[in-house]
């Protein structure tokens, strides 16, 4: 079974963008004003967010990964930038994986972990994990998540692979499925549709592998099969 592709969103997931403004001098910044994403190379003096670099390489052992990005329309070095900015933080592991656009949703992909709706993102094909919401607050979570469902896709149904299981993240992950489970409920309460009803059905699924996994009785209504 082929592995999931998984695509990531740069400024604001992998990258620090505010730590390349703080980077920039006066003048720059009086210069470019409310558009300081324009200014030239300012997307090669930004640092990695806390986490992201060793997130990556742990999630690359499980998907397919790829980079999903955008870049200002104004700053021709900034397509540039990026991608040696890839380089220098991953080497080769996004060698000929990089996509720049402004239409997200014309991608084709399992999982992308963006921070922002905007281009395309909320409409991406596959499921939006959204990095810095209460749900995905960081890349531990967002870690923890996207390991759980791999670790359920070449198995049969009810089975799971003990193997896999790094047991010190099963609690971790039963809190972000249960915390995810409250926001689905929340909006299908609000909106009703048979979309939500199928993902909270899903996620009934996933959890309660889990907690099988944990030895942990199931008496949560949520997780009734």
């Amino acid at each position: 079974m082929s592995r999931k592709k998984l695509f990531f969103d740069m400024d604001g997931v992998l990258v620090d963008f505010k730590s390349g403004i703080d980077r920039l001098s006066e003048e720059e910044k009086c210069e470019y004003g409310d558009n300081l994403d324009n200014v030239p190379g300012i997307f090669s003096r930004m640092d990695p967010i806390p986490g992201a670099i060793e997130a990556v390489h742990r999630l690359s052992e499980y998907y397919d990964v790829y980079i999903l990005s955008t870049a200002p329309w104004n700053n021709p070095t900034a397509w540039n930038d990026k991608i040696d900015w890839l380089k220098r933080h991953f080497g080769d592991l996004f060698k000929k994986r990089v996509m720049l656009t402004h239409c997200k949703n014309l991608c084709d992909g399992d999982y992308l972990v963006d921070d922002n709706p905007k281009n395309g993102a909320s409409e991406f094909p596959g499921e939006w994990i959204h990095f810095g919401s209460e749900i995905f607050p960081n890349w531990e979570s967002v870690t923890n998540y996207l390991i759980s469902i791999t670790l359920f896709h070449e198995l049969e149904e009810g089975s799971i692979n003990r193997r896999a299981i790094d047991y010190g993240m099963v609690e971790k992950t039963i809190k972000v499925l249960d915390s995810y489970m409250k926001v689905l409920e929340a909006r299908y309460d609000e909106e009703g549709s048979n979309e939500l009803y199928k993902e909270i059905l899903q996620l009934t699924q996933l959890t309660n592998k889990w907690l099988i996994a944990s030895g942990e009785v199931n008496e949560s209504e949520y997780y009734i099969d």
